[in-house]
């Protein structure tokens, strides 16, 4: 009896202290999470959610020392008329401390500016339709572009037009 007491206590406790090793750590975890439901008269919202969400990235292609454009689709609609664009600032650029590149926004094939202009007729916003953003930097100078890290952000504004 002696034999099973003395194989058994030293077990429980080596079976007890390893559970406590597993329970010595803890984990946690948060997500932030947003949401966005559009009415069903008026939207223009990306296909892909991560154009407005995350930084995009311009690739510079040095075999051709130029830029390929970002291209990103969105779903537009306008139960009431036509849908209207415009950028925020007169110019978009992307900049690095010194020295700028111009870029070219064209929402459904029109060229954006700071005055508003008419990217989706009312025929083709009543009943929703997906269209093309294009950001293409311009041309580059004669002596190429400047090395270097560039940033900048292209912020439009999009209006139900009755």
């Amino acid at each position: 009896m002696f034999k099973k007491i003395a194989i058994a206590v030293p077990m429980t406790l080596l079976a007890l202290a390893s559970t406590g090793v597993f329970a010595a750590g803890e984990a946690a975890h948060s997500i932030q999470l947003t949401a966005h439901v559009p009415t069903t008269s008026f939207y223009v919202q990306p296909v892909n959610s991560d154009v407005v969400n995350v930084p995009q990235v311009l690739v510079y292609d040095a075999i051709s020392s130029t830029f390929k454009p970002l291209v990103e689709s969105f779903d537009t609609k306008n139960t009431a008329g036509s849908i209207h664009a415009s950028i925020e600032q007169a110019t978009t650029y992307l900049f690095n401390g010194s020295t700028k590149i111009d870029l070219d926004v064209e929402f459904n094939g029109v060229k954006l500016g700071a005055t508003p202009v008419q990217v989706v007729t009312a025929q083709n916003a009543l009943t929703g339709s997906r269209v093309v953003l294009e950001i293409t930097p311009v041309a580059a100078p004669s002596t190429g572009y400047v090395p270097g890290d560039y940033t900048g952000t292209v912020a439009m504004t999009f209006d139900s037009v009755i």
